[in-house]
């Protein structure tokens, strides 16, 4: 079983409490480091697989981009406790052929993009 090697950075204490539910019981999901401050988490970040990070007012955090800058590779788990909602940011290369070069497989090729960002909450 591989595992999931998780840091979580600064977040209210409500947080903390969900993080630590989360991965009870869960053999593959490894808390590594809970970071106090942005230098801490961004050190600590390269252990881990997923970062968990505090989404204040429903908004990703700079942070999480910058995770992503520097480690490409990890996936950022934003959360909005009060709000009860989430996202999830990370970078998803992928090369997918066209099979003809016309107008209207680029207008799909532009639309298929376009889609697939919304659906993941890119702007």
């Amino acid at each position: 079983m591989r595992r999931i090697r998780i840091a979580l950075g600064e977040a209210p204490a409500e947080l903390h409490r969900l993080v630590e539910a989360g991965l009870a019981g869960q053999p593959d999901l490894t808390l590594v480091a809970a970071a106090a401050g942005e230098v801490a988490l961004m050190l600590e970040a390269s252990r881990a697989d997923v970062v968990v990070v505090a989404m204040p007012s429903g908004r990703v955090p700079a942070v999480a981009e910058r995770l992503l800058d520097e480690y490409p590779r990890v996936g950022v788990v934003c959360v909005d406790v009060e709000a009860g909602r989430g996202a999830v940011y990370r970078l998803r290369p992928a090369l997918e052929p066209l099979d003809a070069v016309t107008p209207g497989a680029i207008a799909a090729a532009i639309r298929s993009v376009a889609e697939n960002d919304a659906a993941w909450g890119y702007r």
